[in-house]
């Protein structure tokens, strides 16, 4: 398996979204203001991601999701930690808009997440047999967990302490 060869046969589609997602965590580095829709985008796309490689890709579906279930509530748990210990965002009532401040956390998060992803996937496809084994479906349904819980974990917390009045903004 030679770097070339996996560069090569990767679709176009996920070099796409690698430059975009590695533009949004770019962008996550100077405070911002977003829509608390569009903060729940990005983690919502890999979740499905992931829940769609599991019962596309392994041959034990429900095994593997079950398995990601417990990884993803652990994920959540560590990212809600780690945001706790971050500035807190500002929900500001008359805009609807959440001001976050800048973080090198998310852009951490985008390219964990992005990586596991990537990286069983071309695992899978170099050994195909992978999908058909339990170590694999455990594996897979461990990373994917993880990097969507953790990437949930802390939007859900940036969003939580925006909305439970670390700093809200009312109109004057």
């Amino acid at each position: 398996m030679q770097l070339t060869e996996i560069l090569t046969h990767t679709p176009w589609w996920v070099w796409v979204l690698l430059v975009y997602l590695v533009y949004r965590g770019i962008c996550l580095l100077s405070p911002t203001n977003i829509s608390p829709k569009r903060m729940l985008l990005m983690p919502s796309v890999f979740l499905l991601w992931s829940i769609y490689g599991m019962f596309n890709k392994l041959y034990m579906p429900w095994t593997a999701f079950f398995i990601f279930v417990f990884a993803l509530i652990a994920g959540l748990l560590l990212g809600k930690t780690i945001m706790v210990m971050q500035q807190p965002a500002i929900f500001d009532r008359v805009t609807g808009m959440v001001q976050r401040p800048g973080s090198v956390v998310p852009i951490i998060a985008i390219l964990l997440n992005f990586s596991c992803l990537y990286g069983m996937n071309v695992y899978a496809g170099y050994h195909p047999d992978s999908i058909r084994e339990l170590n694999f479906t455990v594996i897979y349904s461990v990373t994917s967990g993880l990097a969507d819980g953790f990437f949930w974990g802390m939007s859900l917390a940036v969003l939580i302490k925006a909305f439970t009045g670390y700093g809200m903004h009312a109109a004057d």
